[in-house]
């Protein structure tokens, strides 16, 4: 076995790397669900119950006759166990090459073991990401892998899923199915003032008859500007609109890589969102393996992803694993967003 790095790796440097790595990333995804640590193993989180924000009316009274009690609005407690994503990788094979090709059987070994490290690390953040965005996209979050099969049902009710008309029509009906949605948000307590959608979608928005209308006048037809689209959005229903078209790779049951989209491409959503762009949170929890590291309890909330290594004599193996506790949370009544999908979705 080559030199037993791991044995030069203190806790301390393996809590330091943690510690140091920042898990947002570039992108619209990290805004909507800006990420937390927590201590606790379950997310505990209170939204809003569908319709408590629209203000309810008061009653006339006489002057000498007693006032309605009024209600305050209910809150319905959510307990939400965090999913453990955990990837791990036996670095051997690796710090065998790095010898043969002149790396000193040393210290210098440490380096390659760390790069591995941050490689475990993106993972984790992907996978969390993709929890993010399959909420943005459904409405929920679905796990059907590793022995895991659950759901996490955000509340999100079926009229806040509307099925779109085919929007790569020129002439398809893109503002009433945006009005449709706009309302169906208002119904439930929210104003909406951001969209999420793909790039593919902003493109038909752009190449749409009745919105090129709305912007130039009937004698006119060309394609929108990106600009003419945001102002025509925003006037007409109060709203700014973002893509997400980030991918990642992922590895398949037969060892082939494929790609993935963290957003699906033909789905519109709206939601409200807050003063700072965010929507709700990406909760993370204390792992398992971050228990080990309780002498450092004062720093331990800085650490989202937690750094394993150990060593096997038989088979002989050097390991390295990453692992967080992560759930996305949706704090606001059913959800909190109305989902535009194509038929069949």
């Amino acid at each position: 076995m080559p030199f037993n790095v791991l044995e030069t790796i203190t806790e301390e440097e393996r809590l330091n790397f943690s510690q140091s790595f920042d898990v947002k990333r570039p992108g619209i995804l990290g805004t909507i669900f800006p990420d937390t640590k927590t201590q606790y193993l379950k997310a505990e989180y209170y939204r809003l119950m569908a319709g408590q924000r629209l203000p309810e009316v008061a009653f006339v009274h006489a002057l000498d006759t007693e006032a309605e009690i009024g209600s305050r609005p209910g809150f319905e407690k959510v307990l939400t166990e965090k999913l453990f994503i955990k990837r791990k990788i036996n670095q051997s094979e690796r710090l065998q090459q790095a010898i043969e090709n002149g790396v000193p059987d040393d210290n210098n070994l440490k380096k390659f073991v760390f790069d591995d490290a941050a490689n475990l690390f993106e993972g984790v953040v992907a996978r969390a990401n993709v929890m993010k965005g399959q909420f943005l996209s459904t409405g929920a979050v679905k796990i059907k892998e590793n022995h895991v099969d659950m759901s996490i049902d955000y509340g999100v009710t079926s009229d806040a899923k509307v099925t779109l008309t085919d929007w790569s029509k020129p002439d398809a009906d893109i503002m009433g199915d945006i009005s449709k949605m706009v309302a169906i948000a208002e119904d439930n307590g929210y104003v909406i003032n951001k969209a999420l959608t793909s790039l593919k979608m902003i493109n038909y928005m752009r190449n749409n008859t009745a919105m090129q209308t709305a912007v130039l006048g009937a004698a006119n037809k060309r394609l929108l500007t990106k600009q003419e689209l945001t102002n025509l959005l925003m006037q007409e229903y109060g709203f700014t609109i973002d893509r997400c078209d980030e991918k990642y790779r992922y590895r398949k049951a037969d060892g082939t890589l494929k790609t993935g989209r963290y957003f699906k491409e033909d789905v519109f959503t709206l939601y409200e969102a807050n003063a700072n762009g965010s929507f709700g949170s990406g909760l993370w929890g204390v792992t398992p393996e971050e228990l080990e590291y309780r002498q450092f309890i004062q720093e331990e909330n800085r650490s989202f992803i937690t750094l394993s290594m150990w060593a096997t004599p038989d088979p002989v193996a050097v390991w390295t694993k990453a692992s967080g506790m992560f759930v996305p949370v949706a704090p606001k009544a059913n959800g909190g967003i109305v989902i535009g999908t194509k038929a069949g979705e």
